[in-house]
């Protein structure tokens, strides 16, 4: 609740309260009794709220004549909740169209949250039928980046938080080529948050052409775009058949 004190006592005057900057839009105030109420969702993770801490400035106004304004500053710390689940990073690998038995890229998690709420991640495999038949999956460098976690736990730990950056990264290998195309291979990322939040995603696999040491990727995405396409045109032929 606002309070606003006159000095000015031989007048009898009344005050409201108004808010003169939200920039989220997230509050309200009445404009008699300055009780402020939320009016949306609080989120940490807003680009509006720095160092956890989201700020409103709020004006106070009697009816003297003229009449007199005052402005204070509303500062709310908003702690983390495990409301953002782990992303993959990168979001895109390519690999050449005659390789197999192949490492194709080394990916990881991020998460917008902050410690306890995200690292370490679990990466899997979704559960496709036949997708392990062409793709393994295969839990690199933990150990070695848990221990360096522990020993530099105080010195790192607030950089850590602003980076939301993992400490569980996984190989991927290809394990038969596949022909010069797009394709999406399901993952299922999970944080360390409580509850845990999981993340049903896709990274995308360029499939692409190599010669003489340079790969070209140049119309991969439409290769499977138009045979998606061809099979569109032909199913409408028959219908009207």
């Amino acid at each position: 609740m606002l309070n606003a004190t006159d000095p000015d006592y031989p007048q009898v005057q009344s005050i409201r309260f108004a808010v003169l900057r939200d920039p989220a839009g997230w509050l309200s105030v009445n404009p008699v009794k300055g009780t402020v109420n939320t009016t949306g969702t609080l989120d940490r993770e807003s680009p509006h709220v720095h160092n956890n801490r989201y700020s409103a400035v709020f004006m106070a106004t009697d009816n003297g004549n003229p009449p007199a304004t005052g402005t204070g500053t509303l500062i709310i710390t908003l702690e983390d909740e495990n409301d953002n689940a782990p992303y993959v990073v990168p979001s895109v690998v390519r690999v050449c169209e005659d390789a197999k038995e192949v490492n194709v890229a080394v990916i990881g998690a991020r998460d917008k949250d902050i410690h306890p709420n995200t690292d370490p991640f679990k990466i899997e495999l979704g559960k496709q039928l036949g997708l392990e038949k062409t793709w393994r999956m295969t839990k690199i460098n933990k150990e070695n980046r848990t221990e360096e976690k522990r020993r530099n736990r105080n010195r790192t730990e607030e950089r850590k938080r602003e980076q939301n950056t993992g400490d569980t990264h996984s190989q991927i290998m290809l394990l038969h080529s596949l022909k010069r195309a797009n394709y999406n291979l399901p993952l299922v990322l999970t944080d360390s948050g409580f509850p845990p939040l999981t993340n049903n995603t896709e990274l995308k696999v360029q499939v692409c052409t190599c010669k003489k040491n340079r790969m070209d990727c140049n119309g991969v995405g439409s290769l499977r775009t138009n045979l998606l396409l061809l099979l569109g045109l032909l199913l409408f032929s028959m219908f009207c058949l």
